[in-house]
């Protein structure tokens, strides 16, 4: 049986846009439950790199507020 990805993580590699395409590559590496690791890309449309942005930026300032700061 296959081993299943548990999750992904940011690589440590900088992600790239490519203006001929119009997406963006974010460089992640996925990990498995078997305790192996595959690295890979997430390609987003420059919709999806939108809705991305817009989500994280909940998250951060959603952190800042769990930290007693202000967004």
């Amino acid at each position: 049986m296959p081993a299943k990805a548990t999750h992904a993580t940011l690589a440590d590699r900088d992600a790239v846009y490519d203006r001929r395409a119009r997406q963006g590559s974010v460089p992640v590496e996925f990990h498995f439950d078997d305790g192996s690791t595959l690295d890979g890309a997430l390609i987003l449309t420059t919709a999806e790199l939108e809705r991305l942005y817009a989500q994280t930026s909940r998250l951060l300032d959603a952190h800042e507020r769990a930290l007693g700061g202000t967004p």
